[in-house]
């Protein structure tokens, strides 16, 4: 089997020959003393992994790894300095480095740095490259502030594509997510795609108390009751031309349940102590993280307003069905609060084992909090939840399976079939939470992972390819 071809660009010859005599039966080797020889040779052969001193003669080696990745950015750098300060880390890290060591170098460090940077490089060339518009976060706007939401999971990237969609029909959509997933992000980028010219208005059904929620809705004339001591126009008026997002729906009292159905059927309506009839035109989307169909069973909700929402139905997956976007979205709400700040593999591990009932909202608070409680460091080394504390029953390895009776068949036959199916799809669950921590504590290091585990590293790769693993979100930036 070929061996991986790696650059090593340090100026001490003593130096130099300790790295040929310890690596050279492991890895194809070429050794230079100061990086112009080593960028030129670049054209001849293409390195694997590229590590290299900071301080050389001419070129630095900070200058030469951003000079390779202006043409080269697929090749990974490893960086030696003398100085082991953690700001001199981030900043390393931040301009490209795949890994940082400090000086002297112990060789085992180096061979497992490397080895890190190869599995690395086995990802970006075996994997089918994610195209830039699904990676890409969506941008959105509320109250002023910038919100993106963050995903490379696939089911998710599919709600999206649906949404987009959903965008260019004149039709009710219903959303459906857990507090935190991200239910109003997706509104209000439906509302964007629509292109209509009016407002998002948003309304949430919980929050209100009931005895003014039509007033809310429907607005009134002053004087229409005891409290209308002006007129008020309404959330209805104030989204025509528009989106009305009607936030936790299911809360809505029926009374007021049977009102909006007659405005989804004919759009028009009259505020409150007012005998002048308005028409609107406005685009409907509700939102609950409540089981509406459930409801609807029970009485608590109308059957027939629930179709007419429901022609589009849009569901968020939790944060714990998208472990994948656990980290880059806490990289992301890191960012915003310190640019600089960056995760220790540790704080990672507690971040994907964590089953995350709060979802994306949840994440948020925890990464602020976890940073407050940081003294500033610039490595978050820990990761700081509720005033609970993290403990095992919070750990998402549950296998509970969300089954009604309606879903179960009836003959036994039908019933061994359908059971084998869930059995397999439980057993695939687990191993993926199972395969995830392995490459959490390994770094995304495939080798690593498989002799943690005690099994061939090509098993482990069929496992990974089966499961759908993205391995490049566990390695370090």
């Amino acid at each position: 089997m070929k061996k991986p071809l790696i650059y090593i660009i340090e100026d001490e010859r003593k130096m130099r020959d300790i790295l040929r005599i310890n690596l050279e039966s492991l890895y194809d080797l070429k050794l230079f003393c100061e990086a112009e020889s080593a960028y030129g040779n670049l054209e001849n052969d293409r390195p694997s992994v590229i590590a290299t001193d900071v301080r050389l003669p001419g070129m630095n080696g900070i200058d030469f790894m951003q000079k390779v990745h202006s043409k080269y950015p697929e090749i990974p750098f490893i960086i030696f300095t003398g100085y082991g300060s953690i700001d001199n880390a981030v900043e390393t890290m931040k301009k490209g480095a795949f890994d940082y060591l400090v000086k002297p170098i112990k060789i085992q460090n180096l061979i497992q740095s490397i080895n890190r940077a190869l599995s690395y490089v086995d990802v970006l060339h075996s994997k089918p490259e994610i195209s830039k518009e699904e990676l890409l976060p969506l941008k959105i706007e509320i109250d002023g502030s910038e919100m993106r939401f963050i995903t490379r999971d696939a089911a998710t990237l599919q709600t999206l594509n649906v949404a987009r969609k959903a965008a260019g029909f004149k039709t009710p959509i219903l959303i459906v997510g857990e507090t935190g997933t991200g239910k109003e992000l997706i509104s209000r980028f439906i509302h964007a795609q629509s292109g209509r010219k009016g407002q998002f208005v948003k309304m949430n059904c919980a929050s209100i108390p009931k005895d003014i929620l039509e007033a809310e809705l429907f607005g009134f004339k002053k004087g229409s009751f005891t409290s209308a001591n002006r007129d008020y126009e309404g959330k209805l008026a104030l989204s025509d031309r528009g989106t009305l997002f009607l936030d936790e729906i299911g809360e809505m009292p029926p009374d007021l349940q049977a009102k909006l159905l007659h405005i989804l059927e004919i759009p028009e309506y009259y505020p409150i102590g007012s005998n002048a009839k308005k028409r609107i035109d406005l685009n409907i989307i509700a939102a609950t993280n409540r089981n509406l169909r459930t409801m609807v069973d029970e009485g608590l909700f109308r059957r027939d307003l629930y179709y007419r929402i429901a022609v589009i139905p849009i569901r968020i997956p939790p944060l714990r069905e998208r472990k994948c976007d656990i980290i880059p979205i806490a990289e992301y709400f890191l960012k915003e609060i310190d640019p600089s700040l960056i995760l220790s593999p540790k704080a990672k591990l507690k971040l994907m084992e964590y089953n995350w009932p709060g979802n994306v909202r949840e994440l948020k608070n925890v990464i602020e909090r976890s940073v407050l409680l940081s003294d500033k460091n610039k490595i978050i080394e820990d990761i700081i939840f509720d005033d609970e504390g993290y403990n095992l029953e919070t750990v998402g390895f549950s296998s509970t399976l969300d089954i009604s009776y309606e879903e179960l068949p009836e003959t036994w036959d039908e019933f061994k079939t359908y059971k084998s199916k869930k059995v397999k799809e439980e057993k695939q669950s687990l191993e993926k939470i199972f395969v995830e921590k392995l490459l959490i504590k390994t770094g995304g290091n495939i080798s690593a992972a498989a002799k943690e585990a005690g099994i061939d590293r090509r098993q482990l790769q069929d496992m990974i390819k089966e499961l759908g693993i993205d391995v490049s979100i566990f390695k370090g930036k």
